[in-house]
């Protein structure tokens, strides 16, 4: 049995994606299941992929409201922890992500030890 975290990244940036692909499988117990670019297109991955974790951009060209997909996800895959990640200041980003009910957040720019260990810790915290 496979016992990887299973990620999803749902980014309209080709380039980000690639970037968490890579960061993210580093160290073998993450695995990057899907990469979509929609805010529909992650939703559509939830129910196929089955992540454990999904980095989901705050800023996506087909979302007007963060705090409704987030809702939506949240039906359609109540036990993967979603964290928001932005180039935003972290203050904001922070705050929004208590806002649209995120189980934590990251910014783009973080180093890739930080980035392995939020999405653990998500995980870790969505599990408890």
């Amino acid at each position: 049995m496979d016992d990887r975290i299973r990620v999803a990244v749902c980014d309209d940036a080709r380039a980000v994606k690639l970037f968490f692909r890579q960061v993210l499988e580093e160290e073998g117990d993450i695995v990057v299941v899907s990469a979509t670019s929609t805010g529909r297109a992650a939703l559509d991955a939830l129910g196929r992929d089955r992540p454990d974790a999904l980095l989901l951009d705050l800023l996506l060209p087909d979302v007007d409201d963060p705090g409704v997909l987030v809702r939506e996800l949240r039906e359609r895959s109540p036990a993967t922890a979603i964290v928001l990640i932005s180039n935003m200041p972290p203050t904001n980003l922070r705050d929004e992500a208590g806002r649209v009910g995120a189980d934590g957040w990251m910014l783009k720019a973080q180093k890739p030890e930080q980035m392995r260990a939020a999405v653990r810790e998500a995980v870790g915290a969505r599990a408890a």
